[in-house]
């Protein structure tokens, strides 16, 4: 037993005044002689007897009357598990990630848990402060409601995209509660399905709160839903075959038989499959077609399903160039091979320019810029070269048989790259390729060999630290770099060691120089991601120069959204940043990027694949996951016979009603005992 006012009770003191008026209000009797008094003898005594038990029973009323009545101001309850107050300040959390679309009791889980916690507060006291959460973690969310505003918010909840771990909500909702300054009962309420990748508590430290869980249970177990798609190319090529790869995932028991996924490009179907997979498993198929015009692609797979629906698509973007846009710096005396190899195809659309003759508007919209056989790289065409980089594009330099060491080392220097030392002859072969690189995929069915090995005869010698980070991609001596590259802002920097001409090399002459540069040239133009995750951390390159009085916008016309990310600038790259959006991105599908002028892309948002794994926790499994966070005081929800949550436990026993009760009753009963029992 607790009380509300525990000080009330020194009222209790007030006692003793009933029972000093008894003692000092004894009527006193007279004595009046009689000649003859044997037949009044019974009649005075049993006249005492009645008014003594009368003032007994009337001072009993008046104790009882007074004890009532300060027990009823004290307010005495008898507390529920964990709780020492009769007012209770609560936190509902309602799960709304696209893993409560499956089917359950009343529709889809989302509309099971709502309905619950109407019910939860409709059974609340009327001046109960109520805080409501969804996985959305709202700003609006983040205060509390009265009763009739709570009910208002839980029916405009809708589902997702986007998913929070349980830690993250539950620390919220503690985090809520312990800063209010209401003296009254904190407790937590979570009605979610608990799936095993997002409700587990590890490394959870917050004060324990006594909570109430609902585990809502979907009727269908296990999903199919598609998880991932890829090109094994980083080139797509106008008028070639283009392979899309895909992966679906099957995360049920039962088999599943003749599932048909289609491929859209641009709303036309390019193709589709039938599918079988195993019970918990994958597969990793493909769908080839051919590209015939240029332009941003917008690619589409979908499959049909009978439980969840929201991961049944996934979108995807992708560019087909016309062409690829090339300069070639050469001295006067360098050789021809490399535009012999761009001349083999209208793709490779090069132009060429000596060291003295060269001007800035040659550097404009070039993907691939090779310095050939140069011996020094004046300041001006330094600068170019760094703003192509940050623009996207692709750097090559092949030095010249006269280098100046020192001007060449200032720029590699500044791109963190090996320095060059000294010349040096040799005799050496290039013994090493490295064919498993990136810039290779898709070019070589196995791994090349059996091959004869290019000379070396002449080569600039590299002075490298460890802190240069490159790959190499030939290699003289098994360890020397002949040819290596660097990411370096938005572009990539590509080295040669040697001068491209018969005296150093016969590298020209041989096959895997045009597959190289070949290669060098289609990756060139900007290799974007294929998508984008809503409520991921996800951000755009810009490799053009933007005028930023020029707002760009992220635009989907059906959807009637327009929005403006916000723009991150830092020494090397600027970024389009999308995360502040997530709370307005919540469909699906391809967006615009654009701005009045230079900007025009189309990228793609999909769903995060996290909800769509369905293994929900068991009953143990949650209180398990409570207690290893030292949360003890953790209750399942119950249900009554109707199906609806079983309220009464969660609420504290008051007694002062009855207690008022009682004291009008010994107010009633003091009146009855005054009026009507007569002396």
């Amino acid at each position: 037993m607790s009380f509300v006012y525990p000080n009330f009770l020194w009222a209790l003191l007030l006692l003793i005044i009933p029972i000093i008026i008894h003692l000092f209000n004894f009527r006193k009797y007279q004595t009046v002689y009689f000649s003859k008094v044997d037949f009044l003898t019974e009649v005075v005594e049993d006249s005492k007897s009645g008014n003594k038990l009368k003032h007994l029973l009337v001072l009993l009323s008046r104790l009882l009357l007074i004890t009532t009545l300060v027990l009823a101001f004290a307010q005495p309850f008898i507390p529920t598990i964990g709780h020492q107050k009769t007012e209770n300040i609560t936190s509902i959390y309602i799960d709304n990630s696209f893993s409560m679309q499956a089917q359950g009791q009343d529709g889809n889980l989302l509309n099971e848990v709502k309905n619950k916690a109407i019910d939860i507060v409709k059974s609340l006291d009327e001046n109960e402060k109520i805080n409501l959460l969804t996985t959305e973690l709202l700003a609006k969310d983040q205060r509390f409601y009265s009763k009739s505003e709570i009910i208002e918010r839980i029916k405009e909840i809708n589902l997702t995209p986007i998913s929070n771990p349980l830690s993250t909500l539950l620390g919220m909702q503690t985090d809520l509660l312990q800063k209010s300054e209401a003296n009254a009962n904190q407790r937590l309420f979570l009605l979610s399905d608990f799936q095993k990748s997002t409700s587990t508590l590890t490394d959870f430290n917050k004060t324990e709160l006594p909570t109430y869980y609902y585990q809502a249970k979907s009727e269908l177990k296990g999903n199919i839903f598609i998880d991932s798609v890829w090109f094994e190319s980083p080139v797509q090529r106008l008028n070639s075959p283009i392979e899309v790869h895909f992966r679906i995932k099957n995360q049920s028991v039962s088999e599943v038989n003749d599932l048909n996924i289609a491929l859209t490009i641009d709303n036309k179907e390019k193709g589709w499959k039938s599918l079988n997979i195993a019970p918990n498993s994958y597969i990793e198929e493909s769908i080839s077609f051919t590209n015939t015009t240029s332009g941003i692609k917008e690619g589409k797979l979908h499959i049909k399903t009978n439980q969840l629906f929201f991961d049944d698509d996934l979108f995807f973007t992708y560019t087909i160039n016309k062409n690829v846009n090339i300069l070639i710096i050469s001295n006067e005396k360098s050789t021809k091979n490399i535009e012999q190899l761009y001349q083999l195809n209208s793709f490779y659309n090069y132009t060429t320019s000596t060291i003295t003759s060269i001007k800035q508007e040659d550097f404009k919209n070039k993907q691939l810029i090779i310095l050939q056989n140069i011996n020094s790289i004046p300041s001006g065409i330094q600068d170019k070269l760094n703003r192509s980089l940050k623009n996207g594009s692709t750097v090559c330099l092949i030095p010249g048989e006269s280098l100046d060491i020192v001007n060449w080392n200032s720029f590699l220097g500044r791109q963190k790259l090996p320095t060059f030392i000294e010349a040096t002859n040799l005799k050496a072969e290039l013994n090493y390729f490295n064919a498993e690189d990136p810039l290779f995929n898709g070019v070589f069915e196995e791994k090349p060999s059996r091959y004869k090995f290019s000379n070396v005869t002449s080569t600039y010698l590299l002075n490298i630290a460890s802190s240069h980070n490159f790959v190499s991609i030939f290699n003289y001596n098994s360890s020397e770099p002949f040819l290596l590259y660097s990411k370096q802002k938005n572009g990539r920097l590509f080295l040669q060691t040697s001068p491209l001409n018969s005296k150093s090399t016969d590298f020209q002459n041989h096959a895997l120089f045009a597959t190289t540069f070949l290669r060098m040239a289609e990756t060139s133009a900007l290799n974007k991601k294929l998508n984008f995750t809503i409520g991921k951390p996800s951000s755009y390159p810009l490799y053009k120069d933007l005028d930023e009085k020029d707002q760009i916008h992220l635009i989907n016309s059906d959807l009637q959204t327009d929005l403006i990310p916000s723009i991150v600038n830092t020494n090397t790259t600027r970024e389009l940043i999308f995360d502040q959006l997530y709370d307005k991105i919540k469909i699906a599908g391809f967006y615009q990027l654009e701005n009045k002028n230079m900007l025009k892309d189309v990228v793609a948002f999909n769903y995060s694949r996290a909800e769509s794994k369905i293994e929900n926790l068991s009953a143990e499994d949650i209180q398990t996951n409570f207690v290893n966070s030292n949360w003890l005081n953790v209750k399942e929800l119950q249900l009554n016979s109707s199906g609806e949550i079983e309220i009464s436990s969660l609420k504290a026993q008051e007694y002062w009603r009855i207690l008022l009760f009682l004291a009008l009753l010994f107010i009633a009963i003091e009146i009855l005992l005054l009026k009507f029992w007569k002396s």
